[in-house]
């Protein structure tokens, strides 16, 4: 019975830690529609202020962004983004969201050997001008 009570205690204590110790985020402001999975399938809007999970799902809608701070730093995620916000931040963190204009190619699994490549582009029209010749036309 003993035992019992210190696994009991064991874990309460261990749960009470690792929810001080969690990743929170904070709304500082948001523009557009913003929302995040409340319950599973129930998207509720954020409100400024609010405190969020790194696990919770957000989501923003078109012309849309959301700026959360976490222990100090500050961070926004662009419109038309889903995911979790420890996944967000992370991407919005690392800088590299795509391709930049004047950037170069660093690395390419495309062979140099540019003989293999089809120097003509069948379009709709000259497949119709081909078809017009299998075929007899009254006219």
């Amino acid at each position: 019975m003993r035992k019992l009570k210190v696994l009991i205690c064991a874990a309460f204590a261990m749960f009470a830690v690792s929810a001080l110790f969690a990743a929170g985020y904070k709304v500082e402001s948001f523009t557009g529609k913003v929302t995040y999975e409340s319950a599973p399938g129930k998207w509720t809007a954020v409100e400024a202020g609010q405190e969020l999970a790194a696990s919770t799902v957000i989501q923003t809608g078109v012309n849309s962004s959301l700026s959360l701070s976490s222990e100090g730093s500050k961070i926004s995620i662009k419109a038309m983004q889903k995911g979790t916000i420890e996944s967000l931040t992370s991407v919005a963190s690392s800088g590299s969201t795509g391709i930049k204009k004047g950037s170069s190619l660093k690395n390419s699994a495309v062979a140099a050997d540019s003989s293999k490549t089809s120097k003509s582009v069948v379009t709709a029209s000259s497949r119709a001008s081909e078809a017009k010749e299998d075929y007899e036309w009254d006219e």
